[in-house]
């Protein structure tokens, strides 16, 4: 897969710029805060459905006008497509593929796939679970459509239980027979997405184990454990899907009137996380930063592989200013690794390009861009 070309208006800072791409290595240059990460996460829009800076829609909109919109032209391997992404002060968004509007996001993701690593991604291994479980998600969601239906209607099974729980004194009446039914769904949805993420986390860590080996000479292994409420020891028994659907029904049945006190459903797939091993040890506290980020440059490496895995072609790899936290044997690495795949990186420092040749470069300054 290959992105031709992104048409931004009113986006942010840009006013109006159409970025044309080569289908190697393309590099956006300049200081800090003058708009190559716009560029980035505009384009990542498109394969997540979101911004990955978590700003709300309506930031998105320059300042001076009252929507924005983002037009992308890409070639998979049927045939060229393009997809329009539209943002409204007062009206919902429009997205569309092909000049087809689409009405739902699941209908969007999963269209034009990308990997995104940006410096919030070199913490992975020491993040917040949330920040795993997104890792995860977002993953999957880009070529699984059923995982990514399964994962909205969870969301909202979820909010509605959790209102009922909130309300359970105001209305005890109903509660038992509302709670069986919601708790039902929830485990449906909450077995398949468990069984869906530990098969994925155990391909990819298949992969990362051998990124890591190449990048440390041998010296260095990776595995994870995953960490869920319907699991003790053994892996593989998040992979029957009917078992753990009857795990989570009990589960949701056992902590009811546990729940219903503190106004909140306690375990879930939404609780789910993994943790990160290297030699055996839990890399949170007992790796260092630089093995931290060695691990997390594989797990970026590994998920664009699987991607190419399920869907034939590699997605395009967005790297957002991470050159320059890497030191020059791992940023040689990840540049080598890359090679033969479309990549578009962000750099403050004209160092960490001297040595690419036949890479487009694009010097970006206070929301304009200039050909170099």
């Amino acid at each position: 897969m290959y992105l031709n070309e992104a048409t931004f208006e009113n986006y942010r800072n840009i006013s109006s710029f159409s970025f044309l791409f080569d289908r190697e290595i393309n590099i956006l240059y300049g200081k800090n805060a003058q708009g190559k990460t716009n560029v980035i996460e505009g384009i990542y829009l498109f394969g997540n459905g979101k911004s990955f800076r978590h700003a709300r829609e309506r930031d998105l909109i320059r300042y001076d006008s009252d929507h924005a919109r983002i037009t992308i032209a890409y070639t998979d391997s049927a045939r060229e497509n393009r997809m329009q992404y539209r943002i409204s002060r007062e009206a919902p968004k429009e997205i569309s593929k092909n000049g087809i509007k689409i009405g739902k996001m699941s209908g969007f993701i999963g269209n034009f796939k990308a990997v995104l690593f940006c410096p919030e991604h070199l913490s992975i291994v020491k993040n917040e679970p949330a920040e795993r479980r997104s890792f995860l998600d977002g993953a999957i969601s880009q070529f699984h459509r059923p995982y990514l239906a399964a994962l909205m209607e969870y969301k909202k099974l979820l909010e509605q239980r959790n209102a009922l729980l909130k309300n359970y004194e105001k209305n005890k009446e109903g509660f038992s027979l509302t709670a069986e039914v919601l708790s039902e769904k929830l485990a449906a949805d909450a077995a398949f997405i468990t069984q869906t993420r530990a098969n994925y986390l155990q391909r990819l860590f298949a992969l990362v184990n051998e990124y890591l080996l190449q990048m440390t000479g041998g010296r260095e292994t990776v595995d994870f454990r995953y960490l869920s409420a319907i699991m003790r020891d053994d892996l593989s028994q998040l992979f029957d899907r009917d078992e753990n659907f009857r795990k989570y029904q009990y589960i949701f049945s056992k902590d009811l009137q546990k729940e219903a006190i503190i106004g909140t459903t306690l375990s879930g797939s939404h609780k789910d996380d993994f943790e990160i091993l290297l030699n055996g040890m839990n890399a949170k506290y007992f790796a260092s930063q630089g093995q931290q980020r060695s691990i997390a440059l594989a797990m970026k490496l590994a998920e664009g592989e699987l991607s190419r895995q399920e869907s034939g072609e590699y997605p395009v790899f967005l790297l957002d200013d991470v050159l320059s936290e890497l030191d020059r044997e791992r940023k040689k690495y990840i540049l080598s690794e890359l090679h033969g795949r479309q990549v578009i990186i962000t750099t403050c420092d004209e160092n960490d390009f001297k040595d690419i040749s036949n890479a487009k470069k694009i010097y970006v300054e206070n929301g304009t861009y200039t050909y170099i």
